[in-house]
């Protein structure tokens, strides 16, 4: 049994999808003309481990939430199953109806949805696209998906709100028209006539390039066509495909025309985005701004005021500095002249003797004055021993 539910799950990882069906299943294991004939069993296993799910189940509720389990349990198995066994009893089972039901294996969904959502959803965020245009997104991303599962796995995102989905009818039959990636989390995930209008102006564009292309084209297979009937001398011919040409690339270039203009608008809705995107953006910043100032009391009248107390502080520090200096200077120059006048008493000299002068500088630093006659009386006051006098001190000396 193990056996057959892994096999199951690899021929689907394989082919890429994961709605299967009893006879599609026969049909890929059958080995010459036999049938694996366990294989319904191992389906009803399946369903028992709650593997795999009844594909119509599964379109109703892809999540499987509560109130789908409600609905299907208490309303619709009782009536679909009282429906059989009447059916039944009327008519013959039809075995060949029983093998055509799909089933989704639900791991394999899984699988293949995260895959979905990371090469393909989160690198192409705000694009709204047709069908086939996003089949042919999954195979540029390298995304191994069939088509016939294309849609169940749409509606699984759809379901876990990771895209919006428009369905159309069309012979009678839904089908999904358009998918629509949100930019982001908090973006809208209905589609509104401005993403259609937008989406149709991009389909525009897309067929004006494709226009263009094959009138650019045809501009070149006429002018080819002129030469080489030029070159077989058969002007009528020639000249006709000239009016060709002409009147091709006066198309192309009204085409060309019509596809700037459709560029511009598309540039001016883009620009017109983002230039929203900064305004909301400076909305927000003044807010926050505003709350801060308001919170921490940063107004210009109290920033005036303490700025005034800090200016008059600073100004009765810088008195204070120089009141406080200026006494100490004249204290230290009271000082320097008792220092002197103690000075010449302890060198033998008289209490007479004129002082030193003491002058004060700029910085009102006492600074000493010593002149000339006073610093020769000085010297001749002090005493020497003998013989500690060099010969060029003697001869310095006597100089003097």
């Amino acid at each position: 049994m193990y056996f057959w539910m892994d096999l199951i799950k690899q021929y689907c990882t394989f082919m890429g999808k994961a709605n299967i069906s009893l006879r599609e299943l026969q049909l890929q294991f059958k080995r010459g003309e036999q049938i694996p004939a366990c294989l319904d069993a191992v389906l009803t296993q399946m369903e028992q481990q709650k593997m795999i799910r009844l594909r119509t189940e599964y379109e109703e509720d892809p999540m499987n939430s509560w109130r789908g389990w409600l609905v299907n349990s208490f309303v619709k198995r009782p009536l679909s199953r009282s429906w059989l066994k009447l059916k039944h009893s009327i008519f013959t089972p039809d075995a060949g109806v029983d093998s055509l039901v799909e089933w989704i294996h639900l791991e394999v969904l899984q699988s293949i949805c995260h895959e979905m959502e990371e090469k393909v959803l989160l690198k192409n965020r705000g694009k709204l696209l047709h069908f086939e245009a996003f089949m042919s997104l999954c195979e540029a991303c390298e995304m191994h998906i069939h088509v016939d599962f294309l849609d169940l796995c749409l509606l699984f995102h759809a379901a876990r709100k990771q895209v919006a989905l428009e369905v159309m009818i069309e012979r009678q039959m839904r089908r999904i028209h358009l998918i629509k990636i949100p930019a982001n989390e908090n973006d809208s995930l209905i589609i509104t006539e401005a993403d259609h209008a937008m989406h149709d102006l991009e389909m525009t564009q897309a067929n004006l390039l494709k226009q263009l292309e094959g009138i650019e084209e045809d501009i070149k297979s006429n002018e080819n066509k002129a030469l080489q009937y030029v070159k077989e001398n058969k002007r009528q011919l020639a000249k006709t495909y000239l009016r060709k040409k002409r009147l091709l690339e006066k198309n192309h270039e009204r085409r060309s025309i019509a596809l700037h203009n459709i560029e511009t608008l598309l540039s001016n809705v883009d620009e017109a985005q983002h230039s929203g995107v900064v305004l909301d953006a400076y909305k927000t910043g003044t807010k926050m701004l505003q709350k801060v100032l308001n919170n921490s009391g940063l107004k210009y009248d109290n920033v005036d005021e303490v700025l005034a107390d800090v200016r008059e502080t600073m100004d009765q520090h810088r008195e204070i500095q120089d009141v406080m200096s200026n006494s100490t200077a004249d204290v230290a120059t009271n000082d320097e002249e008792e220092l002197e006048i103690e000075l010449h008493k302890l060198m033998g000299g008289k209490e007479t003797t004129k002082p030193m002068n003491v002058v004060t500088n700029n910085n009102n630093k006492p600074e000493l004055v010593i002149e000339d006659k006073d610093l020769i009386a000085m010297l001749n006051d002090l005493d020497v021993e003998d013989g500690t006098i060099s010969q060029s001190s003697h001869k310095t000396l006597e100089s003097v």
